[in-house]
């Protein structure tokens, strides 16, 4: 009798050990856990909801929370939790906007689990972390690959024959003729500075080239 309620303390003081050592992982996450129930009101929020989003626990318990979805993302967030919701056992993520409480946007990735069916939690567990930052890195890569394939469609490359003037170098274009610089400008992504080689200054500027 002695050796089962040692063994039954024992036990107590490991599960008491193993949900302080949770509970001190979950307070202490950058991330955002979240529990919901079957209606998806928040159960649970972890406190670094204040970190991430500027919010107290108090102030989301009880709530949904669809209202701070940025508007162009609550469609798509509210299809798919409610397909979500319909499959106990379920594993899937979403990425969208969520109100920061000084009224920013801050971009989340939320994994979730759905655990309805599960007895010792019986709600949608939620886990959501803030990527704005790489969201931000992501849009400046975009833009960089986009302004690099604009720069390449506009240099038209030259091919064929050129008529060129031999004594003052203009190129025939039609029935005009243009000074080679502009005309390779329009085709190219290229300024140009004028110089002058060593034989032409000491054919023009011989005094010069002497000294």
């Amino acid at each position: 009798m002695i050796r089962k309620i040692a063994s039954r303390q024992q036990a107590k003081e490991a599960q008491r050990e193993t949900e302080e050592r949770f509970r001190l992982m979950v307070e202490n996450s950058h991330d955002i856990m979240t529990i919901r129930n079957a209606d998806g009101k928040v159960r649970y929020m972890s406190p670094s909801v204040n970190r991430v989003l500027g919010y107290t626990q108090e102030q989301l318990v009880g709530s949904i929370g669809l209202e701070l979805v940025h508007p162009e993302d609550r469609p798509a967030v509210e299809s798919s939790l409610s397909e979500f919701w319909k499959n106990p056992g379920a594993r899937d993520s979403i990425q969208y906007r969520a109100k920061h409480a000084n009224g920013t946007w801050v971009s989340l990735e939320v994994v979730a689990y759905n655990l309805l069916e599960h007895p010792a939690v019986r709600g949608v567990v939620l886990n959501g972390r803030d990527i704005s930052q790489r969201k931000r890195e992501d849009a400046g890569k975009d833009q960089m690959i986009a302004e690099l394939q604009q720069t390449i469609a506009n240099v038209k490359t030259l091919t064929g024959v050129l008529a060129i003037c031999a004594s003052c170098k203009k190129i025939q274009e039609g029935d005009c003729w243009r000074q080679i610089e502009a005309y390779i400008r329009d085709r190219s992504q290229v300024e140009f500075s004028h110089t002058m080689c060593p034989e032409c200054s000491a054919l023009w500027y011989p005094e010069h080239d002497r000294n």
